[in-house]
């Protein structure tokens, strides 16, 4: 390499650097910045206010189901892929990761990785022939395979290997320390949501928004439909994982219950509730649904109605979710507030 080449280069990155500086601090200067930056200060204080294990596994899981939710949203949201089955990813991540914390005695940050790659390798394998088929036959299909794996994984025949009904317990936590599990927990969110929200801003992020208005068109334009649909497939499957391992590790164990299209159907509503494409509305739904789900966990049957009667009222109001009318009221009140 030329050291003209070189310094072009280096240019070129330092240009990147930049850019990426300004857009942060004039992010930081809007209204939304900065609600989000008060919001990361409160959940980041929260383990200053409370110590106590039960409520704050309450925030942990939904931050892990923060991640599911927005793993589903890059999917669905940027291009255009409604799958009903992640939990396959968000499934077999959780075993694999457990195998390797609770029988090769891996540290369980490597096991993390390790069960989120497996879970990229299945959402190559799945994604090859579901990705040929759109619309409904598309969601059918990931269901079905989701079916498969559950009655796969609950099969007598294979329980020597995965443990069958009972699946794989007795998972060490990631720390004994409840308010260290938090923090990790909270980096680990944030830091999935940095990721996919960089990966939908930039030029790949355009080219799976385009497939997702026009699949043809995009099509035409010379765009390899099945390579960026795979590519997403297994961004998405990577991010399922990653709250699979650690919904497995907070819950000290796995079982092919976790299959279930229900918990695909999680995601779905809780993408749905914040914001479909927004990635952040995911959050705000995960946090909603589960705390809406503790104030009425001992009436499980009302819960089901309360979030039934909260869908039909999004879909018929706010068919966009949660976070555009909240983030507006918020902004609102904000300026009267200011007097603007």
């Amino acid at each position: 390499m030329s050291v003209k080449s070189w310094s072009k280069g280096k240019g070129r990155v330092k240009k990147k650097l930049l850019g990426s500086k300004s857009y942060l601090f004039n992010w930081s200067k809007t209204f939304r910045g900065r609600l989000t930056i008060i919001c990361l200060i409160g959940l980041f204080a929260i383990p200053l206010l409370i110590q106590n294990r039960y409520y704050l596994g309450i925030f942990i899981t939904a931050m892990i189901f923060s991640i599911f939710a927005a793993s589903w949203d890059f999917l669905a949201g940027f291009t255009g892929q409604v799958s009903f089955g992640q939990a396959i990813f968000f499934g077999i991540s959780g075993y694999i990761t457990s195998y390797f914390i609770r029988y090769l005695n891996f540290p369980w940050w490597a096991s993390l990785l390790i069960g989120s790659l497996v879970g990229v390798a299945f959402g190559l394998l799945i994604g090859i022939p579901a990705l040929r088929l759109k619309g409904p036959y598309l969601g059918l299909a990931t269901m079905v395979l989701g079916l498969i794996m559950f009655y796969t994984f609950l099969n007598v025949a294979f329980e020597p290997w995965l443990g069958g009904s009972e699946g794989i317990s007795k998972i060490p936590q990631i720390s004994r320390n409840a308010v260290e599990t938090y923090y990790i927990h909270l980096i680990l969110m944030i830091t999935s949501f940095l990721i996919l929200i960089w990966i939908g801003k930039s030029k790949m992020g355009t080219v799976f928004k385009s497939i997702r208005d026009d699949d043809i068109g995009a099509e035409a334009s010379g765009i390899n439909l099945t390579k960026y649909k795979l590519i997403a497939f297994m961004i998405s499957a990577f991010f399922a994982g990653i709250a699979g391992g650690l919904f497995a590790m907070h819950n000290r164990g796995v079982n092919p219950g976790v299959f279930q299209p229900l918990y695909s159907f999680y995601a779905i509503v809780m993408a749905s509730l914040g914001g479909i494409a927004t990635i952040s509305g995911s959050a705000l739904g995960s946090y909603f649904f589960w705390f809406v789900a503790e104030i009425f966990a001992e009436w499980p049957d009302v819960s089901v109605f309360i979030f039934a009667i909260i869908l039909i009222l999004v879909i018929r109001f706010a068919e966009h979710g949660i976070l555009k009318p909240v983030l507006e009221k918020l902004k609102d009140i904000w300026d009267l507030v200011l007097g603007k």
